[in-house]
């Protein structure tokens, strides 16, 4: 027997739907209950007449249709849910880039500016000759550290090819006595 709290329903506090399926009633979506058909109150399923095992058949694969369809539709709401979502994370990270991108740029800005104003006091307020110094040094600069990052990544990408050439040698080596260079 099931206890009282296991026999509502789990999230609307209901008593279960009674359906013929559990051996309370008629199937639901049926017109009139088994005991209300042409056949007697007291007969027993398998008194039926075919017409009725026919009738009652459709009336069940027509509540399974309809349940494999609900189900269906479910699983559609939840992707299209899951999709909007994952939108929705898309555009407020790429406006996050864009803040942050701006901010950077922004920020830069003011420092070679300052810089720049800086180095045209210098020269006797001449602002172009400090805008054209800042702009070429960190022209240079940028191109210095990116020569440097080529550089290294190029640098540690042969070390780790090479690594692994040698590893394998070894292995050759060991497991048949000779490796591919001999």
């Amino acid at each position: 027997m099931r206890s009282e709290q296991h026999a509502r329903h789990p999230t609307r506090g209901q008593p279960p739907p009674k359906h013929r399926f559990n051996g309370n009633g008629p199937a639901p979506g049926a017109e009139k209950p088994a005991s209300q058909t042409d056949a007697p109150a007291n007969a027993a399923p398998q008194d039926l007449t075919e017409h009725e095992e026919l009738k009652l058949l459709l009336k069940q694969f027509q509540e399974l249709r309809e349940y494999v369809s609900y189900y269906a539709a479910a699983k559609t709401d939840g992707v299209k849910c899951s999709v909007r979502n994952a939108v929705r994370r898309l555009v407020l990270a790429a406006l996050g880039f864009v803040a942050v991108a701006a901010l950077i740029v922004l920020a830069s800005w003011f420092v070679l500016s300052g810089i720049s104003q800086g180095v045209g006091a210098l020269f006797g307020s001449q602002a172009w000759i400090g805008a054209l110094i800042t702009g070429v040094l960190a022209l240079a600069g940028v191109g210095l550290a990116m020569s440097c990052t080529v550089s290294t990544r190029k640098n540690a990408a042969r070390k780790r090819t090479v690594r692994k050439y040698e590893t394998r040698n070894a292995k050759q080596r060991a497991r048949f006595g000779r490796d591919v260079h001999d």
